[in-house]
């Protein structure tokens, strides 16, 4: 037989074999090629696994910041420039004065321990006490600078008056308002249940970053003008002593009166008797102005 034919006869022969033989391995490649480039459905991405979903959203922020006027141991906080709500706080004694200054509230302390301050003399021989009813700091702390803080109290006696050794006491039902007010708007713990959490195990301490800073000012003025009255606050740390007429003058002028038309005695009056705790209108003290009588212009024939 010749070799053409010979080789057509071995191809008749192995040719179904050989075909089989290309198709499996086409099969295998492209079976490997599709396992290798396949995107798993079942499972996350382990970056899209490792990311918590909230379970409550927060609420659209607005500016916060607080004030504390310490003649007057109150308490503002306002929301987008004006007055949410205002408490009562206890502030410094008179050797313990509360300092004027503008700090901030960074974090919440949920069942506080109270650390007696290493260099006061008061706390001489004080040791730590854990979260309870006895715990001076109440239920809730938040810290500022120099080691001033809001806190709760075990005195509820003490809130608006000078009963403290520098810090703003407030009653616990007011200071856990206020402070899960910051914690559900400004950090990452906003779940209600966590108050839940917080009441049930008052042996714990929780502390809670906020992740915004709280603007906090605290100032001394005895005497404030507030929607067309003057109020008058005790001067607890006598800075205004010998110069109450001053500090009437400066706070008018503060809220944008024009003093030009003032009642020179009746602010001598309210500098004399210091009305503690009076509402005085603003009308009885700057006379309203009239405008002067406009007259025809001689004729200049």
């Amino acid at each position: 037989m010749a070799d053409g034919g010979r080789r057509r006869l071995l191809l008749g022969e192995y040719l179904p074999a050989i075909l089989m033989i290309a198709a499996m391995a086409a099969a295998a490649l492209s079976a490997g090629i599709i396992q290798r480039c396949a995107v798993p459905t079942k499972a996350p991405a382990p970056e899209a696994a490792a990311r918590p979903t909230p379970e409550v959203e927060a609420e659209p922020v607005t500016e916060v910041e607080i004030e504390v006027n310490i003649p007057a141991t109150e308490m503002t906080l306002f929301e987008g420039g004006a007055p949410l709500f205002r408490r009562r706080v206890a502030i410094g004694q008179g050797v313990y004065p509360t300092p004027e200054q503008e700090s901030a509230i960074k974090r919440i302390e949920w069942n506080p321990w109270w650390f007696p301050p290493p260099e006061a003399s008061w706390a001489k021989g004080a040791k730590p006490t854990p979260p309870g009813p006895g715990n001076p700091l109440g239920l809730v702390k938040m810290p500022l600078s120099s080691e001033i803080l809001f806190h709760g109290t075990n005195k509820d006696w003490s809130v608006g008056r000078p009963a403290s050794h520098g810090c703003m006491r407030m009653h616990n039902s007011d200071v856990s308002e206020l402070a899960w007010y910051l914690q559900e708007r400004f950090s990452e713990k906003r779940d209600p249940a966590l108050r839940e959490l917080y009441a049930k195990n008052r042996g714990t301490t929780y502390r809670v970053e906020l992740t915004t800073q709280i603007p906090v000012r605290l100032f001394y003025r005895p005497v404030m003008a507030r929607n067309d009255v003057l109020t008058f606050y005790p001067d607890h740390y006598n800075r205004v002593a010998g110069r109450k007429k001053a500090a009437i003058i400066t706070e008018l002028i503060r809220a944008g009166f024009d003093i030009s038309n003032m009642d020179d005695a009746v602010v001598d009056g309210l500098a004399t008797s210091w009305p503690t705790g009076t509402q005085v209108p603003i009308e009885r003290i700057v006379m309203e102005r009239h405008p002067p009588e406009l007259h025809e212009a001689a004729s200049c024939e």
